[in-house]
């Protein structure tokens, strides 16, 4: 029981450690690199398409990684917190999926640096800046949930006779 115990927890371990790689790395690393203008520069014009290239199968890639964690989690509270994720995940799919096409009908590589505000763009800019914000406060709510549940099935310590105490043997 004590081993499958620790599997049960050692996989959500890696289940959370999977996601935080997936989900908040690529939200730290890419912007940075090709919207932020110190790596890529913003006259750059092929920036933001291989931004929205690279990133759209890492994020294809979170999603399965989400929908994963719901369906091997234990846990009912992690299952609705994963379930949540796994929709914002959905409309920063959508989002991000609709920026490229945006981007792509603009000239994909050469598109101008005006498609930031024009419609189409920003519509569905609005659909992925939404999801991967949600998606971030609940790995961080998720994060500190199954922190919390592993230190609630901690068993105290017992020495001596306490233990026939609590077990209601004499």
């Amino acid at each position: 029981m004590a081993a499958i115990q620790r599997t049960l927890i050692s996989s959500s371990v890696v289940g959370i450690v999977r996601l935080w790689l997936l989900v908040f790395v690529p939200f730290a690393v890419l912007p940075f690199v090709f919207l932020s203008g110190r790596v890529v520069p913003y006259t750059a014009l092929w920036g933001h398409a291989v931004f929205h290239l690279i990133y759209l199968p890492i994020a294809a890639a979170a999603w399965w990684a989400v929908w994963r964690f719901v369906r091997d989690s234990s846990h009912i509270a992690l299952r609705v917190i994963g379930a949540l994720m796994l929709l914002c995940q959905t409309s920063f799919l959508f989002g991000h999926a609709g920026e490229l096409v945006s981007v792509m009908q603009r000239g994909f590589f050469s598109a101008p640096y005006s498609i930031f505000s024009e419609n189409p763009h920003m519509f569905f800019a609005t659909f992925a800046v939404a999801g991967i914000m949600a998606s971030e406060l609940l790995l961080i709510v998720l994060t500190v949930t199954a922190v919390v549940q592993r230190l609630l099935r901690r068993r105290p310590l017992v020495t001596g006779g306490q233990a026939y105490e609590h077990s209601g043997v004499r």
